[in-house]
């Protein structure tokens, strides 16, 4: 009878746990239903003329990036492979012929001034992320081998692009969430757009809009921004996340998959806005940590190793609405000319003239700040 009991027992406590996971699996299918229509929607485009066209892209554009900031984002890496070839402005999912000027193969051969770094680079590569841990070793030559044709096609096309160590991260992620060719294509309008600035020849601008991290600090919880500063720590312990979208600091690879769904459809200083609400998100731990230089430095540095994602991308959506890009940058305790004129604003680009990737699509009413960080109203 004592074990009827415990068995019972056991089985009872078992049951929030199926609960839960019955009720991930419901969301996750109906996620995966609403993100099978968007993909039908943008495939329709191409049966669309102007202007009926760019009425369509925008409405399919505002849908996909509600569906990027709610949680999950687009999920699989099929609708992966779909969305963020459209949020790059690739027009047509059809596969490119191999002497197709725009193919990888076209572009991959000719030498560039940082072949060196590259290849040094690739040779620690594709080894932290969970989905590459157990593969065997002529695989992960050959993931590498499609990693350096992804990143010589891309500096092969523009001229102006210099590579920097962290570089081969961010094409990482587009490599194993798209394939070699998809990857060359998004990484090629990335780096010439949200990337622009750490791909000039030195890193002047993007540390200065790493900068921005402290005045969000600021303005957002003053006791935390002054714990900071009195450590003497800069905000720069930001600096890799900014430039690789944080594909250097999380070990899972869905992680990073999730966060770039929302890079690709926010503001190119989005990440600056994840950066510092990371460092809110962390707020306890920061008041309680030591008030000298290099404990800070480290304990800041190693903040995304205890990220909550869909937290975090939540109070970013809100943050960067009640203190949007423009008043940002007049808080900045520096001077911003230079990054007023920097890539960072001239969003949007070119290919998403469509898109209104700039416009909010938050309602958050003009009262408390309080107010401000429960709002959650998506358009």
């Amino acid at each position: 009878m004592g074990r009827k009991k415990h068995s019972g027992g056991a089985a009872a406590k078992g049951i929030p746990g199926r609960l839960r996971a019955e009720k991930e699996r419901r969301e996750v299918d109906a996620k995966l239903k609403q993100l099978r229509i968007a993909v039908a929607r943008v495939r329709a485009l191409a049966e669309l003329s102007e202007p009926d066209v760019t009425e369509a892209t925008a409405a399919v554009f505002y849908d996909i990036r509600r569906l990027a900031l709610a949680p999950r984002g687009f999920v699989t890496e099929s609708v992966r492979c779909e969305l963020w070839l459209f949020l790059a402005g690739r027009a047509g999912f059809e596969p490119l012929p191999s002497h197709a000027p725009m193919h990888f193969v076209a572009r991959c051969g000719a030498p560039h001034r940082d072949d060196a770094q590259v290849e040094k680079d690739i040779d620690r590569s594709l080894w932290h992320y969970d989905v590459v841990k157990g593969i065997r070793e002529s695989e992960r030559r050959s993931k590498r081998r499609a990693l350096t044709h992804v990143i010589n096609a891309t500096l092969s096309t523009n001229e102006q692009l210099h590579y920097y160590q962290g570089y081969h991260d961010v094409c990482s992620v587009f490599l194993l969430a798209l394939g070699e060719q998809r990857a060359f294509e998004v990484a090629q309008r990335v780096s010439a757009t949200y990337h622009r600035e750490a791909m000039g020849a030195g890193f002047e601008t993007v540390m200065q809009a790493t900068r921005l991290v402290f005045p969000l600090l600021k303005v957002e919880d003053s006791e935390l921004h002054a714990h900071i500063r009195a450590s003497g720590v800069e905000p720069y312990f930001a600096l890799p996340w900014v430039i690789t979208w944080f594909a250097h600091q999380l070990p899972r690879f869905q992680d990073v998959a999730r966060l770039y769904d929302a890079f690709l459809v926010s503001h190119p200083l989005f990440c600056v806005y994840v950066s510092a609400t990371l460092v809110l998100e962390a707020r306890a731990r920061v008041l309680k940590c030591e008030c000298d230089f290099g404990t800070m430095h480290s304990l800041l540095s190693k903040l995304p190793q205890v990220m909550e994602i869909e937290k975090v991308i939540a109070r970013a959506t809100v943050l960067l609405h009640s203190t949007p890009p423009s008043e940002l940058l007049r808080l900045g305790d520096f001077d911003t000319a230079t990054l007023e004129k920097s890539t960072f604003f001239q969003c949007p680009y070119e290919y998403q003239t469509h898109f209104g990737v700039e416009k909010p699509f938050l309602q958050t009413p003009a009262v408390s700040k309080k107010t401000k960080k429960d709002a959650s109203t998506m358009r």
